[in-house]
């Protein structure tokens, strides 16, 4: 039998930001716009795990195209940033992303 295993570990979490978060900038301009919020694990990782996320809710307003996006950022032992993006005339009010990150 080898002992070569390696225990794996994970983390979830369910995140909503929005207008009334500080310092968003999402529902207002024009042009590429994003916003960085950070995600900490409740126990770090021993390395940087591999992060999914999943846009699980969303505020837009309905005059313009809908635009968004989201991606983990700055992966580390300790969490990462969740950057959610917009561009051209799109105006996001609310995002809620699910997330796992699995890793040793």
């Amino acid at each position: 039998m080898s002992n070569d295993l390696i225990p794996i570990a994970t983390s979830s979490g369910i995140t909503c930001v929005g207008h009334e978060t500080e310092d968003w900038n999402l529902a207002t301009g024009e042009g590429l716009r994003e916003f960085l919020w950070p995600i900490t694990f409740e126990f770090p990782f021993g390395a940087p795990p591999v992060v999914q996320l999943s846009l699980s809710g969303f505020d837009l307003d309905q005059r313009d195209s809908s635009r968004i996006s989201i991606a983990p950022a700055n992966i580390g032992p300790q969490g990462f940033d969740l950057v959610i993006r917009t561009w051209e005339n799109s105006r996001v009010y609310r995002v809620e992303a699910s997330w796992i990150a699995i890793g040793s």
